[in-house]
C-alpha cells in the first residue's frame, strides 16, 4: 500500500486570532484532556488557573490567542509581560485530534512575531520533557534550553528566545 498523500493531510485554513472568552471552554476541554492523556491532573486554582479564564484577557499584559479552524479553537497560546522586554509563553495546547498538521508551528510562529512586533527581546517558557513534540518544535525553532526546574513542581524545563538579533526571523513553515 501507498502512503497517504500529502494532501489527505490538509485541513481548511487555520485562523490565528485573538482569544475571546467564548473560546474558554472549549480551550479549557482540550487542555485540560491533553493534560490527563499525560497522567496530569489540571490544577484550576493553581498552574491551570489562566487557562479557566482564558479569553478574558482585559489588557495587552497577556496576549492569548487561538487557532481556529471553522469557527471551533483547535489551539491556545499566551504570552505575558514579565517587563517591558521579555514576556512568558504559556499555555501552548493543540487539540489532540488536530495535532500533526503544522497548527502548533504555526501558532508559535504567530506568537513570537507578535511578541518581536511589541518590542520584547526575549521570550521565556516552562516545559515538561513528557511533551516531546513541543521540546521538539522548540528546539528545531531556536529555542535555547535553559536550567531545569526543582522536582514535584510541575513543568521541568527552561527555555529561552532571544529575539534582539536582527537575524531572527520566527520559521513560518507549516500550516
Amino acid at each position: 500500500m501507498s502512503e497517504p498523500s500529502t494532501l489527505s493531510r490538509q485541513l481548511p485554513p487555520i485562523l490565528i486570532r485573538r482569544a475571546t472568552p467564548a473560546d474558554g471552554p472549549v480551550v479549557q476541554c482540550f487542555v485540560f484532556a491533553t493534560l490527563r492523556s499525560f497522567g496530569i491532573e489540571p490544577d484550576p486554582t493553581g498552574l491551570d488557573a489562566d487557562i479557566v479564564a482564558f479569553g478574558t484577557a482585559e489588557d495587552d499584559s497577556t496576549l492569548e490567542w487561538v487557532a481556529d479552524l471553522a469557527g471551533t479553537p483547535v489551539g491556545s497560546i499566551v504570552i505575558t509581560a514579565m517587563n517591558t522586554a521579555e514576556g512568558k509563553l504559556s499555555k501552548f495546547f493543540v487539540d489532540a485530534s488536530r495535532r500533526g498538521y503544522g497548527i502548533g508551528r504555526k501558532l508559535l510562529a504567530h506568537a513570537v512575531a507578535e511578541a518581536q512586533a511589541r518590542g520584547y527581546r526575549r521570550l521565556h517558557l516552562e516545559t515538561r520533557t513528557i511533551y516531546r513534540e513541543a521540546v521538539h518544535l522548540y528546539e528545531a525553532t531556536g529555542w535555547a534550553r535553559g536550567p531545569a526546574l526543582p522536582p514535584g513542581y510541575g513543568p521541568d524545563r527552561t527555555y529561552t528566545l532571544d529575539l534582539s538579533g536582527k537575524d531572527h526571523q520566527p520559521e513560518q513553515q507549516g500550516g
